[in-house]
């Protein structure tokens, strides 16, 4: 069973460095580059772009001059003129890395790129973890690039058929008082992988404790080696901050796309679509899109949107059953394409009727990969007291260190 998420919260605001929490473009001074290596190291220079990005997107790749330093997001940026500087304080989104400096491969949740390997792609800077990453990247820039989800439109009568058969599968998986009840969520599953040339049981836990306040945690153990220390990865969301990272020191803040990409990886869990319909807020739009034949299921096609997040869903027509599910995202090479997903099974009595395991379709593909199997628990919402103490978390005082990646 997860850990309290007021504990988890504890340690990693504890952890992150205050100093990389730029959601706004901060001068900075840097140390000479003949300063003492003590002094190099506070700096992270992994994390500074050596040429000015205002030139760059001009095609100009020209060297910036360390006095005229900027640090956004947690990365700095260092400029040629004051005259660009100052255009890039006016308007930082334009000219900082995507998604804070992310591996502009892997996306926005994998690893940090290195500010030294750097391309302009469509008008956009990436950062990437390795010359491989980079390489694979600049050969096909569009299976890599992440799209944002479109509004989808349909006239009412496809609006109002979408809602009705949404409405089977609410009833289906227990009815939207059940649903008012499912304030809080919780999922964990176990599957053995391959690698880094080795095998690892791969252990992922999902705790959802309110709207913009959950916590993913992913452990790796070596099998084989009793010895080795597991590696842990954390993610923890809160209305004020994002996080990710090792256990304790180490972690860091995910910025702007990197949140919402974590935001929108949430949002696609059948829980929180379910959770759309009976909270007002969310906006939840469904339209129906069609129909047809999936195995022994008659099945309603429908596209849902809320938050930002489209995700198309099929739903048979007779038993109200969440049969499929589609939406983009990325496969096992990192890969940004469309998914499918065969939903098996459902939670049993201590959760909503849910699909407990997934085989998923790349695009093109006709042979499906299976998932591993998820234990899942919904329940009321945790009391005022212990939501209160993981938001009223202090900021962190102690530097991060960094930390061995985890394996891929």
């Amino acid at each position: 069973m997860p850990r309290p998420l007021t504990t988890t919260l504890l340690t990693f605001l504890l952890a992150v460095d205050p100093a990389l929490a730029q959601t706004e473009p901060v001068a900075v001074s840097l140390p000479s580059e003949g300063a003492t290596p003590a002094v190099q190291q506070m700096v992270r220079p992994e994390r500074l772009l050596p040429v000015d990005p205002v030139m760059l997107k001009q095609g100009k790749a020209v060297a910036g001059d360390r006095a005229l330093a900027v640090a956004f997001e947690g990365n700095t940026y260092v400029f040629a003129t004051k005259d660009t500087r100052d255009t890039f304080m006016r308007d930082p989104r334009t000219y900082a890395a995507t998604d804070a400096g992310a591996c502009g491969r892997m996306g926005p949740l994998g690893g940090l790129g290195d500010a030294r390997r750097y391309a302009i792609e469509e008008g956009l800077l990436y950062f990437f973890a390795s010359p491989e990453c980079m390489t694979t990247f600049k050969a096909n820039p569009h299976g890599h690039m992440e799209p944002y989800d479109q509004l989808p439109s349909g006239l009412p009568d496809a609006q109002i058929d979408g809602m009705a058969a949404f409405d089977r599968w609410v009833a289906y998986a227990g009815g939207k008082d059940a649903i008012r009840r499912a304030e809080t969520y919780r999922q964990s599953s176990i599957e053995r992988v391959q690698a880094s040339g080795a095998e690892w049981d791969r252990v992922e836990e999902i705790e959802i404790t309110a709207p913009q306040r959950a916590r993913q945690r992913i452990t790796w153990r070596k099998v084989g080696d009793p010895k080795a220390d597991p590696t842990v990865i954390e993610t923890i969301l809160t209305p004020e901050r994002a996080i990710i990272g090792p256990e304790g020191p180490g972690a860091q803040e995910l910025y702007g796309t990197r949140r919402t990409a974590f935001e929108r990886q949430l949002n696609r869990l059948p829980w929180s679509i379910l959770r759309a319909r009976v909270r007002p807020e969310a906006g939840l739009l469904v339209i129906r899109t069609g129909g047809g034949k999936l195995g022994p299921y008659d099945c309603d096609y429908v596209v849902t949107w809320f938050e930002g997040n489209a995700t198309h869903l099929a739903i048979d027509k007779a038993t109200g059953r969440m049969v499929q599910m589609g939406c983009m995202g990325r496969d096992t090479q990192s890969r940004v394409m469309s998914l499918t997903m065969d939903a098996l099974g459902d939670a049993g009595p201590q959760a909503l009727r849910l699909p407990t395991q997934w085989v998923t379709y790349p695009t093109g593909e006709k042979e499906g990969t299976k998932g591993p199997e998820l234990a899942i628990v919904t329940g009321p919402a945790a009391s005022p007291a212990v939501a209160g103490a993981a938001a009223g978390a202090p900021a962190a005082q102690t530097p991060a260190k960094p930390a061995a990646p985890a394996p891929r």
